[in-house]
């Protein structure tokens, strides 16, 4: 009796290991890295990193031969994708194509594309047709930062954003440029550009200038940051005057930064 015990710890001991095995061979996690984050090629299974900064997708074949325009279930491809045909991943879908599959797009063949219905992974978007997910290809992209310091202070951030902040006139400011990349890369170069209703366009290189609110207009500043792998963001503050404490209301008691004392027409 104590040998068959002995026995079946043995087999219930092998069957673990060879589950254990069976899995870290990818049988119950196919180990599929599409649409991951990757550095370089060879971190993905597709054997191709866009420069989007995402694995490109692997070919898949549909089970019924002929891939259905909402696509089709198979092992081929990650849970919550389908086995897409080329015909229906063209534009908008991906642009370009080519890209995602790892420059070897055939049309005869078929792609594993994500689902809206399973989530969308990281760093992709619901489609406009609200079934299939889209690389955002903008997510790389490093993340500027706009802070001011002196007659007033603030921040602002955000890549292709803008803002309008009402500063009283005269004002000069100590402007700092930072960026961020999603991916660690170094920021290698600052550039701005300004300008105010007088058209007085300058440009700068550095990560920190210094400006001044014009009376009667605005100073707009224009941010741009590039990331070691030229990469670029850019941010934008339109600093727009108003009349300090004292001076004369504009017309009808405006433009000034508090109120307008409108018995003396005197800003307060």
């Amino acid at each position: 009796m104590e040998k068959v015990i002995a026995h079946s710890k043995w087999v219930v001991l092998a069957i673990g290991l060879a589950m254990s095995t069976v899995v870290g061979c990818g049988l119950f996690d196919s180990g599929i890295t599409d649409g991951e984050v990757c550095d370089a090629d060879k971190d993905c299974t597709s054997e191709a990193c866009t420069s989007y900064g995402l694995c490109s997708h692997s070919r898949c074949e549909c089970p019924s031969g002929n891939c259905a325009e909402a696509g089709e279930v198979t092992s081929d491809c990650r849970d919550g994708w389908r086995c897409v045909g080329y015909d229906s991943i063209l534009d908008p879908l991906f642009d370009p194509v080519k890209e995602f599959f790892g420059a070897k797009s055939n049309e005869h063949d078929g792609y594993c594309q994500p689902t809206c219905e399973a989530g969308c992974p990281e760093h992709y978007v619901c489609g406009e047709g609200g079934e299939f997910c889209s690389p955002d290809e903008d997510w790389i992209y490093p993340v500027p930062t706009v802070t001011w310091t002196g007659d007033a202070t603030g921040e602002f951030s955000g890549r292709d954003q803008s803002t309008t902040v009402v500063i009283e006139e005269g004002s000069t400011l100590t402007l700092t440029g930072t960026g961020s990349s999603p991916q660690g890369n170094a920021i290698v170069e600052y550039s701005w550009e300004t300008v105010s209703g007088a058209a007085d366009y300058m440009d700068f290189a550095g990560p920190t200038i210094e400006t001044t609110v014009p009376s009667g207009s605005y100073r707009r500043v224009e941010l741009r940051v590039v990331d070691d792998a030229s990469r670029s963001g850019m941010v934008t503050v339109i600093f727009e005057s108003c009349r300090g404490a004292g001076t004369t209301c504009g017309y009808e008691g405006s433009g000034c930064c508090s109120s307008c004392d409108d018995a003396s027409n005197t800003c307060l």
